[in-house]
């Protein structure tokens, strides 16, 4: 079979793809753009293709200061016109002599700065520093400062890109998140993501208050402080910490943004607990609804000897759980605080999964795939699947239902599920759907896994893995399982998607009719929450589930 050439894009690819975006965020939120977004765009559109080509190369780089000699765009000719339109329009400043002269030398090089500055405006400086050829380019900088330089000692045109936080905007509207970006138009142009149809409009979009985009972006401010201080040593600073916890909004009653604010409590509270400070860090968790904040107050409130409140708390959890592990995180803290209370408590009854060991000959394979050619042998068909069978059995059984036109579900056409996919509305706001897809397959009368396999075979989708599933693999499965167990397992999938999509055994296998699910451990390896709550639900549902443990023959 002879190969598809390779996808060539045009030299000005960006432009189309920046052009999409403007329009589809001028379309749907145009009742919600302030003056100057609107300003930008119109502006933009009225740009001669050089200049428009430059700007949104400037824009897509990284940073905001840029020498233009060092600008290499053979579809951008003449360059300077394409800056001195950017200049008349404001898209683009240049040369300013307020600017921060730490972040201009740092756009050259350690070489370039040594020989440009050598026995002229830091003549004196070099006399001072013998040894500042061997220093670094960040001790250079900091010695160079000291002389006083002016920006026409660089002796380069330089610009600083404008609006900035206009693109920021539009891709938090266009995309709904702020993790996507314009390479996202690439991978779909060059064919490696293809994406279901479906609708967005006015009537789909995220945002319907301007004070929401702005508390979002807000948010997203001190998000990213917060991943700063984790990477820099200040991570073990309670002090700077304790400062940006001031910065948290209160209570947000808009529930997408709400729920962002209660993550990121939750990310700040862990590490305070950390450091020492369980108050603060208790403050923060009580504002929180989400796991694992309740588990967290009552680990705190234990230390505390607060033994009654804690036991309250867990005993909640335990009433009304967030999720499964929620509950057994309850059941267990529970039974651990009514021992410290000498009160009445029932242990949790122990699991008793099938388990085996395997002796097999020491290899360089994963042990996933020894076992599976040890049951190869013996005459089974195996697959190494881990937690892509049932997670693609889930997709294709509720395809439909994941792409149907929800408000709010789906702001760009590069999604792989909606985006409530992973809580508790997901479920909530398509139930009838859902119900009936569930009693269909149940009582027998659905059928259409392979058509829908056969349909949509490379699209996108969060659970369909399209390398691991094959119409054989499908047909199987479905063959060997009753309605029952897979109404169960699709069930439990879409009780706690986020969670139950993870902890599946390795392998699945068949012969003669007769499915067989194992889980692989080598040595020092043990069971981990999520997976014996599957094995569980096998055993419920009386299917051949099993724990391989293997020990290398040496």
């Amino acid at each position: 079979m002879a190969q598809s050439s390779p996808t060539v894009l045009a030299t000005d690819y960006y432009r189309d793809n920046f052009e999409i975006l403007l329009n589809t965020v001028h379309r749907q939120y145009q009742d919600l753009l302030s003056q100057s977004e609107r300003n930008w765009v119109s502006t933009y559109f009225a740009l001669p293709v050089n200049a428009k080509l430059l700007y949104i190369r400037l824009l897509s780089r990284k940073g905001l200061f840029f020498r233009i000699s060092k600008l290499r765009y053979p579809e951008i000719s003449p360059m300077h016109h394409a800056v001195e339109s950017l200049e008349a329009c404001g898209f683009i400043t240049v040369n300013r002599s307020d600017w921060p002269m730490a972040a201009l030398l740092s756009l050259f090089t350690k070489p370039e700065l040594l020989n440009r500055f050598h026995a002229a405006t830091c003549h004196e400086l070099w006399d001072k520093n013998k040894t500042l050829k061997q220093t670094r380019k960040p001790e250079l900088i900091e010695a160079l400062l000291s002389a006083d330089l002016t920006l026409s000692a660089l002796q380069e045109t330089i610009v600083h890109v404008e609006h900035q936080a206009h693109l920021t905007t539009f891709l938090l509207l266009f995309f709904g998140n702020q993790h996507q970006d314009m390479s996202q138009f690439v991978l779909a142009d060059l064919g490696l993501h293809q994406f279901e149809q479906y609708k967005t409009d006015t009537t789909t979009r995220l945002f319907q208050q301007r004070h929401h985009i702005l508390q979002w972006l807000s948010l997203e401010t001190i998000a990213r402080q917060y991943d700063e201080i984790c990477d820099r040593k200040e991570n073990k600073d309670t002090d700077t910490l304790v400062q940006l916890t001031r910065k948290l909004p209160g209570p947000l009653y808009w529930q997408p943004l709400e729920r962002r604010r209660q993550r990121l409590l939750n990310r700040i509270g862990r590490d305070l607990e950390r450091q020492g400070r369980d108050d603060l860090a208790l403050y923060l968790y009580r504002q929180s609804t989400l796991p694992p904040s309740r588990e967290r107050q009552v680990r705190i409130l234990d230390k505390l000897n607060r033994h009654h409140t804690a036991l309250a708390i867990s005993e909640t959890m335990e009433r009304l759980p967030h999720n499964e592990e929620e509950l057994e995180v309850g059941q267990r803290l529970s039974i651990k605080l009514r021992r410290t209370l000498a009160l009445p408590y029932e242990n949790i009854s122990k699991d008793n999964f099938s388990q085996e060991t395997l002796t097999l000959p020491a290899t360089s394979q994963r042990v996933e795939l020894a076992v599976a050619e040890d049951y190869r042998q013996q005459g089974w068909q195996v697959y190494y699947t881990e937690n892509a069978l049932l997670c693609g059995l889930f997709g294709l059984a509720f395809w439909d239902i994941i792409f149907a036109p929800v408000p709010g579900a789906f702001l760009n056409p590069f999604q792989r599920a909606p985006r409530d996919m992973y809580h508790s509305e997901f479920s909530e706001r398509r139930q009838s759907q859902l119900a009936t897809r569930l009693e269909a397959i149940r009582s027998d009368r659905w059928h259409d896994w392979l058509n829908v396999f056969e349909q949509k075979t490379g699209i996108s989708n969060d659970w369909v893995n399209w390398s691991l599933l094959s119409p054989d693999l499908i047909t199987q499965t479905v063959d060997c399982l009753n309605g029952a167990q897979l109404h169960a397992i699709l069930s439990r999938l879409l009780f706690d998607p986020r969670h139950n999509r993870s902890g599946q055994p390795d392998l699945v296998m068949f012969k003669n009719g007769h499915i067989k699910w194992v889980e692989v451990k080598g040595p020092g390896d043990t069971l981990q929450p999520n997976q014996k709550r599957w094995l569980r639900l096998f055993q419920q549902l009386d299917l051949d589930a099993r724990i391989n443990h293997v020990l290398w023959q040496m």
